[in-house]
Formats: structure tokens, C-alpha cells, sequence
């Protein structure tokens, strides 16, 4: 049975936990990155025990107004990045323009030979050199996404070489005068497994979003196959349609 104060909505009190935190963070006394108190504090705040406070911050959790840190306790979530997957520059450049702090990670270089689910996904044939790049991404000092990057070694020469901590959209223009033209994108919720949650430092099963592109070149040439998975509170995607 939920628990309920007598004279008062007849709404679940986790609810109107919930109500009262959401109206702290909107009117801005509870700032973005700020660490809520334990919820056994939060319980005696409210006057309710702590399965209710979890319950609580659980729900803002999934709207993306909270998120959880490992041993570190819940914070208030950041404003979520602007991303625009199907436009055609640095992710860098475009995160500095709204003003955030990104770090780049290499986690793992790997040459390995293109498996019956890449071949499906990339026109390359089973058996084909392909390269995995691994690369785990931070915005002001949040992890918030972590990158499977397959890209192609015929197209892209001795491309396990070169540093990735730096912008792979500009290394391909500067180092093999690629544009890339033509993109096919597929995005949906998910729960983040291992390896990612680790990488990202959450808990399996905490909500994310996986985003993959495939990238070919003006002559229509495989370049990249790129998969994405996201904490859901960290970005807000836009698609411009003319």
C-alpha cells in the first residue's frame, strides 16, 4: 500500500516528493551537478522513510532530472547537450559551442576482421579488415557516452596509428580528405550493459540511448559505422528537415 497523508492528494506520496524536488530544480535552488543529501535525510525532510525518498528520486531519474554516481550519491542532471547526429562536423566544435567542457578517452585500438553482423551493417564482406575504436567521452567532467567506431581500413590507411583523443571528423578531413556524404541513423532507448555502464560508471540496466551511423564518402564507399550509447539525460536530439 503507498503511503498517504490524510486531507491530502490522493497521490502516492513518492509523487509528492517528487513534486516538491522537480519545483526545486526548476526554480533553480537545487542547481545543475548539485549532490542531493542521503535519502535517509531526504526522508526526515519529508517525513517519510527512505523506500519512499528512493522511490522518489528513482521517478526523476527516469525523466532525466536527476542521475546516480557510483558510491557518490544522486545530483541534479546538467542542461542536455543539443545534438544534431545527421549534420557533418566536430562533435568538439559543436560542444564547445554550447558552452561545455568535452574530454576524450581512448579505451581500446582493435584491427579484426569484419563479422556477419558488420558485413550486414557495412556492404563490407565477412573476413574484411575492419578497426574498432573505442572511445569513452565526457562533458564537464561527466562521462556521458561511450563510442564503438568501426572504421575502414582500405579506405582509411594506417588509421590505428593515429591519436583519437582528438577529433576523428577533423583527422579524417586532414589526413584523408574525407567528407562525409551519405549517413543512415537509427536511435532508441535502451539499459546500459557491460562493458558501457562500466565505462560510463552506472549501474547495469540504467537507461541510455543508443545512437548508430553508418558513413560512406561522395563515391559511396563505407567510411565509418559508428555506434553511440548514451546516459538518456545527457542530450536532446534535433533533426533539421527542409
Amino acid at each position: 500500500m503507498q503511503e498517504r497523508e490524510c486531507g491530502e492528494s490522493a497521490a502516492p506520496l513518492y509523487l509528492r516528493v517528487r513534486d516538491q524536488l522537480a519545483s526545486k530544480i526548476e526554480e533553480g535552488s537545487l542547481a545543475p551537478n548539485t549532490r542531493l543529501p542521503s535519502e535517509r535525510i531526504l526522508a526526515e525532510e519529508y517525513g517519510t522513510t527512505r523506500v519512499t525518498a528512493r522511490l522518489a528520486l528513482a521517478q526523476l531519474e527516469r525523466e532525466g532530472r536527476l542521475f546516480r554516481s557510483n558510491r557518490r550519491g544522486w545530483f541534479v542532471s546538467p542542461p542536455r547537450l543539443i545534438y544534431k547526429p545527421a549534420h557533418d562536423y566536430s562533435f568538439s566544435d559543436y560542444v564547445t559551442a554550447q558552452g561545455r567542457v568535452l574530454e576524450t578517452e581512448t579505451l581500446d585500438v582493435t584491427p579484426m576482421e569484419t563479422s556477419p553482423w558488420l558485413a550486414a551493417k557495412t556492404g563490407l564482406s565477412v573476413g574484411d579488415p575492419i578497426v574498432l575504436l573505442r572511445r569513452r567521452r565526457q562533458i564537464d567532467g561527466r562521462p556521458v557516452l561511450v563510442e564503438n567506431i568501426y572504421l575502414n581500413p582500405e579506405r582509411l590507411p594506417n588509421i590505428a596509428t593515429y591519436d583519437f583523443n582528438r577529433s576523428l571528423w577533423k583527422l579524417l578531413r586532414e589526413k584523408y580528405d574525407v567528407e562525409l556524404r551519405q549517413k543512415r541513423i537509427e536511435m532508441y532507448p535502451t539499459a546500459l550493459v557491460e562493458p558501457q555502464a562500466s565505462d560510463i560508471g552506472v549501474t547495469v540496466g540504467t537507461a541510455g540511448l543508443y545512437v548508430t551511423r553508418c558513413s560512406r564518402d561522395a563515391e559511396g564507399r563505407f567510411v565509418e559505422l559508428d555506434e553511440e550509447f548514451w546516459l538518456h539525460d545527457a542530450l536532446s536530439i534535433q533533426v533539421d528537415v527542409d
